[in-house]
């Protein structure tokens, strides 16, 4: 599952899931969200990649951010 997918069906802004992953703004955790080839698109680091994980209990995975 995308983390863009999940943040939809939890309802969550891009605020409300920056702050819940500890990101230091909405805009980071938008460009998480963009879709593959998106040339704003970020993928997270290692440390985000495992809250990201263990936030979503393991709905979103680092595979996710690749496929």
């Amino acid at each position: 599952m995308t983390l863009e997918d999940w943040r939809k069906k939890k309802g969550l802004s891009y605020v409300k899931l920056a702050a819940l992953l500890g990101a230091s703004h909405a805009t980071v955790a938008r460009r998480w969200c963009l879709k593959k080839g998106d040339k704003g698109r970020m993928i997270p680091n290692e440390e985000f990649m495992q809250v990201i994980q263990e936030t979503t209990l393991g709905d979103v995975t680092p595979n996710d951010f690749y496929r």
